[in-house]
């Protein structure tokens, strides 16, 4: 009915078309999935906090600002008051004598007694209960969840913190440097539904 040529450009067509599409799905599904799309997420916070500085070069002790993380389910964000434990004293200034704009905006927040409203970079659904207590207890780094911390200027999501990666660190077999409440678990952490699930 159609000559051999133009039945050959429509089989072409049909073959690049189909490989575009399927390379299209496979490249939206890689990009758009879950864990993917909340790597690397970094907002934009509202004074600009270097976790390099404080926890990498001055050795802060993550636990000394998220004080929450050792006995309850929050890490929580540190009042201004802890900020102030330092910075009463030490106010970094520019080359020119002038205090950082960082710094006097935190300066600014302290004297009008206002809490600064920092954005979360690590969010879980509200359907996962998750306590922080528990896997510090256990011996968990920060930097196991939340990835290299003290090198990061401005702090990024460095895992999709879905239930899937959770769950393939609960299933790794019990290890000695963990602390473990149940000597007779054969995974790392429980893995039954009720435990981040109520």
């Amino acid at each position: 009915m159609f000559s051999k040529k133009f039945e050959r450009r429509i089989y072409i067509a049909v073959v690049v078309l189909i490989f575009s599409a399927a390379l299209g799905v496979s490249f939206g599904a890689f990009i758009l999935w879950p864990e993917r799309r909340e790597l690397g997420y970094e907002p934009v916070q509202p004074i600009q906090f270097s976790h390099k500085l404080h926890a990498g070069t001055l050795q802060v002790n993550c636990l000394y600002c998220h004080s929450g993380a050792v006995s309850g389910a929050h890490a929580l964000v540190p009042p201004i008051s802890t900020c102030m434990n330092c910075h009463a004293e030490v106010q970094p200034k520019d080359n020119e004598g002038r205090i950082r704009p960082g710094m006097a905006k935190l300066l600014e927040h302290w004297n009008n007694a206002e809490p600064i409203r920092w954005n979360k970079v690590n969010d879980l659904a509200d359907f996962v209960y998750f306590e922080h207590s528990r896997h510090i207890a256990a011996g968990l780094t920060c930097q196991q969840c939340h990835g290299p911390v003290e090198t990061m200027d401005h702090v990024r999501r460095e895992h999709g913190q879905k239930m899937n990666w959770c769950l393939g660190c609960h299933k790794q077999p019990p290890t000695n440097n963990l602390k473990t409440a149940d000597p007779t678990l054969t995974t790392r952490a429980p893995i039954n539904c009720s435990t981040c699930h109520r």
